[in-house]
């Protein structure tokens, strides 16, 4: 007689539900998933929603520490322009201002789209 040894194995339930909708019943205290009718862990959902917050607030500060850097590097650009329109004279040795054509609004849409090519 031979003896035939299984192996345990674990399986795991697997769900395509994220309970992204939830329903909240106060009276009950319980909380539901709109989708697939699960019961939730309170805690758990509490702990879940905190923790979204908390990378909210994460990506919102890196978005205003981006834009701060990109406002500074547009003031130091917008600097260097300015100087770059003002030039010394040959004759009075006097810094004289240059009369620089300012684009239209078209002509600066068309230098964006083209920079973003």
């Amino acid at each position: 007689m031979s003896i035939i040894k299984f192996e345990k194995r674990e399986y795991q339930v697997i769900t395509s539900c994220e309970h992204h909708q939830i329903t909240i019943d106060r009276a009950n205290k319980k909380i539901t998933c709109r989708n697939c009718d699960t019961e939730l862990d309170p805690f758990d959902e509490i702990m879940n929603y905190s923790d979204g917050l908390s990378n909210y607030k994460k990506e919102l500060d890196e978005y205003r520490e981006r834009t701060d850097r990109e406002a500074a590097h547009n003031r130091i650009v917008a600097r260097r322009l300015e100087n770059k329109k003002r030039t010394k004279c040959h004759h009075c040795d006097q810094m004289t201002e240059i009369k620089v054509k300012e684009p239209t609004l078209w002509e600066s849409h068309e230098e964006m789209v083209k920079g973003s090519v």
